[in-house]
Parts: C-alpha cells; sequence; structure tokens
C-alpha cells in the first residue's frame, strides 16, 4: 500500500474513532461510577498551576461523574478547562464570584452530557445545583455550617422540590457535604466526644447554633430517610465511617464524622454495587474531607 492510501486510512480510522468517542453515551455503559468531593476552599492545598494533583488524581479514579464542593475562585471558563483535563466534556457550575474565598459554589462534571439544569440559590446557604445525565437526576449541595435549623429548611426545600417535580419517583442521587448527622451513627457520636467538642465551639463562636435543647440533631437526616432516600454508604458498610477529619487540620471537631453524604432513591436501590469513602495518600493531605464514591449497575 502506498503513502497516500495509508494516509488516507489513518484519516478515515480517525473519523471512526472520535466520532465513536464522541457520541458513546451513558446507555453504553454498564455501571456508573460517581465521586462526591469536598475540596476545602477551591483546592488551596494543590498550589500547581491548574491544580494539576487534583487532575492526576481524577485521572486515576476515572469516575463518570464528580459532583464537587468549596470550587471557590472558579469560573466557567476554568471549570470547563479542568475537567476536559481528566476527560469530562461536560461541566457546570453552580455560581462564580472568582475574588470571594467565602463563596462556596458546588459543581457536577460528566464524561456524559448534562442537561436540564437548574441553579437554587434562593433560602439556602450555599445553594443547590440540579441536573440530569441520562435517565439520572443529581442534586448537589453544600449546606450550611451554622445552624442546625437552616440545614432543616434547607433539605425540606430539597425534598419538596423532587416531590412535586416531573419525575419524583425517578432515579435521584442526592450528594454533597450535608454538614449534618445520621441516625446511623448515633451510637458511634453518643460514645465520643462530639457533644463536648460543638459546646466548646458554640462558647467560643456564639453565631453557631448547631445543637437543639443542648443535644446533637439528627433531624436532617430524618428527614431525608423518612421522605424515602436511603443513605448508600451504610446500604453497604454497616460499620462508621468517617469521612472528616483528613490528615489535615479540621476546624469542626477533634471526633472523627461523618458530613459527606450520597443518598439514593428507592428506585436506585437494587442497583447500588458499591459505595466507599476514598482514603489513600492524595485524600489525606489535599482536604479536610475525604470523598464519597458510589457505583451504580447502570440498568
Amino acid at each position: 500500500m502506498n503513502k497516500s492510501k495509508l494516509k488516507f486510512v489513518a484519516i478515515v480510522s480517525s473519523i471512526i474513532l472520535s466520532t465513536s468517542t464522541a457520541f458513546a453515551s451513558l446507555e453504553d455503559a454498564k455501571e456508573l461510577k460517581m465521586i462526591s468531593y469536598n475540596v476545602y476552599n477551591g483546592m488551596k492545598l494543590d498550589e500547581s498551576e491548574g491544580k494539576q494533583k487534583f487532575i492526576e488524581w481524577a485521572k486515576v479514579q476515572d469516575a463518570d461523574i464528580i459532583a464537587w464542593q468549596e470550587m471557590n475562585f472558579f469560573t466557567r471558563e476554568k471549570l470547563e478547562k479542568f475537567a476536559a483535563s481528566f476527560g469530562h466534556k461536560y461541566a457546570v457550575l453552580l455560581k462564580e464570584s472568582p475574588n470571594d474565598a467565602a463563596f462556596f459554589p458546588v459543581a457536577i462534571t460528566s464524561k456524559y452530557p448534562i442537561i436540564n439544569v437548574s441553579k437554587v440559590v434562593d433560602n439556602m446557604w450555599h445553594g443547590a445545583l440540579y441536573a440530569d445525565i441520562g435517565k439520572y437526576h443529581f442534586v448537589i449541595t453544600h449546606m450550611n455550617p451554622f445552624w442546625t435549623a437552616k440545614r432543616i429548611d434547607e433539605i425540606n426545600l430539597i425534598i419538596d422540590s423532587i416531590k412535586y417535580s416531573r419525575d419524583p419517583k425517578g432515579k435521584w442521587i442526592i450528594a454533597g457535604d450535608l454538614n449534618s448527622f445520621s441516625p446511623a451513627d448515633e451510637s458511634e457520636y453518643d460514645k465520643s466526644n462530639l457533644l463536648e467538642d460543638i459546646k466548646e465551639k458554640q462558647k467560643n463562636r456564639p453565631i453557631l447554633e448547631n445543637l437543639v435543647d443542648g443535644k446533637l440533631s439528627y433531624t436532617v437526616q430524618q428527614n431525608l430517610l423518612d421522605a424515602g432516600f436511603i443513605d448508600a454508604l451504610k446500604l453497604k458498610n454497616k460499620s462508621f465511617i468517617a469521612t472528616a477529619p483528613t490528615n489535615v487540620f479540621y476546624d469542626q471537631a477533634s471526633t472523627p464524622l461523618r458530613y459527606d453524604y450520597i443518598y439514593v432513591s428507592p428506585r436506585l436501590k437494587n442497583d447500588v454495587m458499591d459505595v466507599k469513602v476514598l482514603k489513600d495518600d492524595f485524600t489525606n493531605k489535599y482536604s479536610d474531607h475525604y470523598p464519597v464514591q458510589i457505583i451504580i449497575k447502570n440498568n
């Protein structure tokens, strides 16, 4: 075969490959891997240009979807470029304020198209990002860190938004830093110093109201459970697994906490294959929270 024919074959092969990649859809995947990660104040512990350490970690994970919290200093353009670096062609940022260190937006990035996006900031501290990917409905949020009463209002807003949506019985995934406690972990917290830690914090910072009648509150998580949602980590792991602190200093408490959750709707319960907290050399030191990963059978 002469050089011109070889060149023609190479071009055709390239077109076929790029076309097949471009039209790859979620329906072709047997599994869906999602990670939820609070990255600590705009990934501030990764000082590399463009956050290369986070990019390399994300490449290794090869998740289909990542829900991000505390994406401070990101803009839409920066997020899209960042996501493309680890193979996510699609990215949505809840809000942007590139110079505000206390803005704490959430975001979602994906290998597959992100559609039907809704950005909710009214009546929420950090906000909630609603988006569909294929047949799945996602809610990514980061709840109020200061007041239990406000967190209850926020979770009730999310529950109602799903209840009165166009697909209330659909495949829903709620993910993020919920800054609250699960009743499934109550026995673990009862034998810890958590209550004393929070009392001391509130004594030193009167703005904080994270106790109810001097006790830990489980209402936020209980409301989710009462609405039928399933704590995915507890579905596969009956023991207590903390998501904070990491090896980075964590200012909420000295006691191990579970603040990071992935909840699924009843329709997804039997499709959950695996859920775990990702603890490795990277996650030990680049955020104050550990990420949570879920793998779902894509039916």
